[in-house]
């Protein structure tokens, strides 16, 4: 398919070797030399008019560093508490990191946790940092000196750090309602693993984002966004969740205050996940 490509087009192919999701993408941060860069997932289907929305989208809108496009799902998730009222949960727990994030309705909350409140009506662009690598294109200016932090394995909010890069370098980040993208494809059909990264159906899995969600005060950290109130974070958790996912929920905070109070490195963080991983897993066999 590429080969046919390539008599109309100037492909490269890049294979990664080693490491995982974050340094694939930086493979794709450090080969690229557009002034646009736009990525898309394998299981995604663009629009006619893919490139041209987005394009014309960093035109209208020259102080984003990085947009998200629309991604259209097969099925979308209803949350129990309804949308309205579990947003104005967020808003009253999670407030803002800083002025910075003014405005934004997908942001990073003074304990270095990404959260999201929803999309306003009838908004053709929004602030957030809540990015998607199924579907973002970034200027130049932004990716071109990213290099993610490789501590993690399933890239859980990797796309929040290319998200507060940007907005350090006096861009906004954000989501337009063009450059859509359809998620249909069935990735069984051609061979590939139905399991994804962002959607596990094993235990191993669910447990490894929920670790690496509450991990990524560490990595605000690294970005210069130094969490604060994490053994409040800590006491909230501890009383909101239950069970395994309490346990797995409290190891990645556990994981984030050593990791910053011991300036750990990305890989001995990678390493330690993987021994909270384990140790869950043996502890979910025996129960």
């Amino acid at each position: 398919m590429l080969e046919s490509y390539s008599k109309n087009l100037s492909i490269k192919i890049v294979e990664q070797k080693e490491g995982k999701i974050e340094e694939a993408v930086n493979l794709i941060y450090s080969n690229a030399k557009g002034e646009i860069l736009i990525t898309l997932d394998d299981d995604n289907i663009p629009s006619e008019t893919w490139v041209e929305d987005h394009l014309k989208s960093h035109e209208l809108y020259p102080r984003f560093g990085a947009l998200r496009g629309k991604i259209t799902k097969t099925r979308e998730i209803k949350h129990p508490l309804g949308h309205k009222l579990r947003n104005l949960l967020k808003q009253l727990v999670y407030r803002p990191y800083s002025k910075d994030l003014a405005g934004y309705v997908g942001y990073l909350t003074q304990y270095g946790i990404p959260t999201d409140i929803g999309r306003p009506p009838h908004s053709k662009v929004i602030k957030t940092i809540t990015l998607s690598s199924e579907n973002t294109s970034i200027k130049r200016e932004v990716y071109h000196d990213l290099k993610l932090p490789g501590y993690t394995f399933r890239g859980f909010h990797h796309e929040d750090i290319l998200a507060l890069h940007a907005i350090k370098k006096g861009f906004f980040t954000g989501e337009i309602t063009d450059g859509a993208v359809n998620m249909r494809v069935e990735r069984e059909e051609y061979g590939a693993p139905s399991l994804t990264l962002s959607k596990p159906k094993d235990l191993k899995g669910k447990l490894e984002l929920t670790i690496e969600h509450f991990l990524f005060p560490y990595a605000a950290n690294l970005m210069g966004y130094k969490p604060r109130g994490l053994t409040t974070l800590r006491l909230m958790v501890s009383l909101s969740r239950v069970g395994l996912y309490r346990r797995a929920a409290l190891a990645g905070i556990d994981l984030a205050i050593e990791g910053i109070e011991n300036r750990l490195s990305p890989s001995e963080i990678r390493e330690r996940l993987r021994d909270a991983v384990k140790g869950l897993e043996q502890l979910s066999l025996s129960s």
